[in-house]
């Protein structure tokens, strides 16, 4: 069965359309057991964006009860070239079992092997701190990997991101320079431009603020490792919880950033891919009465 988007929407909220009479529970069992192909792909996730006009392939799910896809990661999107991961924060990306944590990348190679029943491995083609929380992007195919990292490196990001201080306007930009070293990292910020630096860009909204913390929508290109971290620590506004990059300190064991959402041209066909996530409770705008936050020098 083919359904088409009428406008942009995701794609639990098409099949809602399309099946009123169907739960949301049992929706977004069917989408993760595999059902809805976009594109020739295999789309797992149910806050999937769709574009007005695209079209999905919806096949009917034929057992009696719907269970959810046994995986130790949960896959937002996979095609013959990519896969699309999520990381939480404390899980790393690559690397051997430490602490018990398995690293996303063996995990999700493992997944993919039992369930393709033969032996899958995929690439990062994204780089992200421990303790950062976001969608990661994996190559299935080495001939594409550069390609693909080089796409993604110029992608454009979405974050929600926690940060101490306030804004006095709702939304704008900020700009600063920096100058890399000759393997991209940041090895200094600089008050004027120059030949030397690249200019950096974050745009911002204000999603939410309170007395001494704002939560943030931002969008922004990574140009280097851990900018967004950086970045903002050197502009005065250090995103709760990061450790690593201020000397403000707060009771919480992980930055509060939070990558959700990702739009890419598909290096094998050129045409545009997005990805998401939902967001958790505390990256909303919604109050949460129960989180509050203590602040120590």
């Amino acid at each position: 069965m083919r359904i088409t988007a009428p406008c942009e929407i995701s794609l639990m909220e098409l099949l809602h359309r399309n099946f009123p009479e169907t739960s949301a529970t049992k929706l977004k069992k069917i989408i993760q057991c595999g059902c809805v192909r976009h594109n020739n792909a295999v789309v797992k996730h149910p806050e999937f964006v769709l574009s007005e006009g695209d079209t999905i392939e919806y096949t009917k799910y034929e057992a009696k009860r719907t269970y959810r896809e046994r995986t130790s990661v949960p896959i937002l999107y996979e095609d013959g070239t990519i896969v699309a991961s999520f990381k939480a924060s404390g899980t790393p990306l690559t690397g051997k079992t430490t602490g018990g944590i398995r690293s996303l990348n063996n995990s999700l190679n493992a997944d993919l092997s039992r369930q393709h029943k033969g032996s899958v491995a995929v690439t990062p083609v994204m780089s992200l701190r421990v303790e950062e929380n976001g969608i990661c992007v994996f190559c299935k195919r080495d001939e594409l990997r550069r390609k693909l990292q080089e796409t993604c490196a110029k992608a454009i990001k979405h974050y929600r991101v926690w940060v101490c201080g306030t804004f006095e306007n709702t939304s704008g930009e900020l700009t600063s320079w920096a100058q890399l070293n000759f393997k991209g990292f940041l090895r200094q910020w600089k008050d004027e431009p120059d030949e030397n630096t690249v200019q950096c860009d974050i745009k911002y909204t204000v999603a939410r603020a309170e007395k001494e913390i704002t939560l943030l929508d931002i969008e922004m290109i990574q140009i280097f490792e851990n900018q967004l971290c950086m970045q903002l620590s050197h502009s005065g506004y250090p995103v709760l919880g990061d450790k690593q990059n201020t000397l403000y300190k707060v009771d919480y064991p992980f930055p509060y950033t939070f990558n959700y959402r990702l739009e890419i041209p598909h290096p094998a066909n050129g045409k545009p891919l997005i990805l998401t996530t939902s967001l958790p409770d505390f990256f909303t705008n919604e109050k949460n009465d129960k989180k509050t936050v203590k602040k120590s020098s």
